[in-house]
């Protein structure tokens, strides 16, 4: 119980402002409260560590220990004004739900690949509970129950020369199985014949497609093969109804099509599986090519690009920007080193350097262009925005309510922001780097400055589905 109560605690996050937040007692770092680690000094508090805005080094240093004198400063000085709120960290919304806590306080396993491939989005639930009473061996089949004390006489309803009905046989090895097994694996050139039944799964699973309509198929057709394989035996055992796999094979093939239709969000009609597995090479599938280039949404107003990268969302991040004249002149660009942190909050610090470096040198009346679209959703207000980045996207609406001055832009028309954020990651002795001139940009930043401001195009290839 103790354990569970800590890992609750520690899973409340308290931001704070000029509310009630305890210095000592609450979780505000998001690493526990300090009197777990540090000895308390009651009359300290927030106050006292903070001078003219900033956190006060030296009383910080003298007060605690130094490894939580580095978390601290690594945290922003609290914000003026409003009450403290409190924040459930296992949510990206911040507001606690069961579930959540379910899964912060459970010892959960090592993830299996083969029970976690069964629960896919597109198959039916009761088809991935029937997967998983298959694979641990519980379904009502004679071997399966003479494992928990019933002898049964068994006959299987798959071969003409009925044997002893088992799971292996059933779904694997028997006539039936191994014909629609066949059948499918040759459509696909896959063959694992004589396999046992885990193989044949995984090996599905396993296999190396070269599109994203044959991985899909790939992933959910072991799992109706066996789904159809049971309705199909079990027909046969209460209904008087003969297996046969052609049957059988067709009912696959009618509910795998429209599957990949719901995946393809379009009505889908072919004459057979061999037409659906070769589609994405059909002539009913093509690219198109669109001619991308960097534009100023407006003439005669400043544009701000930026960008910003993760090496392993979490890993290693960094951002960049640029700001230019509607004629693609550069005025100013940065560089920016952020250590670990996650793409979405590297795109959006990127952002909030760029906006602040542009106001204080009186660029005001400007747009900003991004290639994240999730950004810019949350900076317009259609997308709800994620707890962890709430005080930087606050911010950025400080210096820029207006959610028609943000827009969206392809990477291809972002490139400098993108040569500008991967050099941030090369400076990690050095925070921010400003370039006032465009002599001292990088040389592929000034390379891609001089491509834009010629209208230079990129080729964007998209493909039709």
């Amino acid at each position: 119980m103790v354990n569970v109560s800590r890992q609750v605690e520690l899973s409340m996050l308290w931001v704070v402002k000029d509310g009630a937040c305890h210095f000592w007692y609450d979780n505000w770092l998001g690493n526990g409260a300090l009197f777990l680690q540090a000895t308390v000094i009651p009359n300290l508090s927030f106050s006292n560590f903070i001078s003219n805005g900033h956190w006060d080094t030296s009383r910080l240093c003298q007060s605690l220990p130094s490894q939580m004198v580095t978390s601290i400063l690594n945290h922003p000085v609290p914000e003026e004004g409003g009450e403290a709120e409190v924040i459930w960290m296992p949510t990206s919304s911040g507001n606690f739900s069961l579930a959540s806590a379910f899964r912060d306080i459970r010892q959960a396993r090592n993830t299996s690949m083969v029970f976690d491939r069964i629960w896919h989005p597109c198959l039916p639930l009761k088809v991935s509970f029937f997967m998983l009473r298959l694979l641990l061996g519980r379904l009502p089949i004679p071997d399966s129950l003479r494992n928990i004390g019933f002898h049964l006489p068994s006959k299987c309803f798959c071969c003409p020369l009925p044997s002893e009905e088992s799971i292996e046989h059933l779904f694997s090895n028997g006539n039936i199985a191994s014909t629609i097994w066949n059948y499918f694996g040759a459509a696909c050139g896959f063959d694992l014949s004589a396999s046992s039944l885990r193989l044949r799964i995984v090996g599905w699973w396993l296999k190396s497609y070269d599109s994203e309509i044959r991985r899909f198929i790939g992933r959910v057709l072991p799992c109706l093969v066996c789904w159809h394989i049971w309705k199909a035996r079990n027909k046969a055992m209460f209904d008087d109804v003969q297996m046969r796999s052609i049957a059988i094979c067709h009912a696959i093939f009618s509910e795998i099509q429209s599957m990949v239709g719901i995946y393809l969000k379009k009505p889908l009609r072919v004459p057979s599986f061999y037409h659906l597995y070769d589609w994405p090479n059909s002539s009913e599938v093509g690219f198109t090519y669109k001619l991308v280039r960097w534009e100023t949404k407006e003439s005669g107003r400043l544009t701000l690009n930026t960008d910003g990268c993760s090496k392993g969302n979490p890993g290693v991040g960094a951002g960049g920007g640029v700001l230019r004249e509607s004629n693609g002149l550069p005025l100013i660009g940065f560089s920016a080193y952020f250590g670990e942190t996650t793409c979405l909050l590297a795109e959006a610090r990127a952002l909030l350097i760029g906006l602040q470096i542009s106001a204080h040198r009186g660029f005001l009346n400007l747009n900003v262009q991004s290639d994240s679209l999730l950004l810019i959703g949350i900076l317009q207000h259609r997308i709800h925005c994620p707890w962890y980045i709430r005080r930087v996207i606050r911010q950025i609406w400080q210096i820029m309510e207006d959610p028609d001055r943000f827009s969206h832009c392809y990477r291809e028309a972002n490139t400098v922001a993108d040569v500008l954020s991967n050099e941030g990651v090369s400076h990690p002795q050095q925070q921010l780097r400003i370039y006032e001139t465009f002599n001292t940009f990088p040389p592929m930043a000034r390379g891609a400055i001089r491509l834009d401001k010629l209208g230079m195009p990129s080729i964007r290839k998209i493909r039709l589905v």
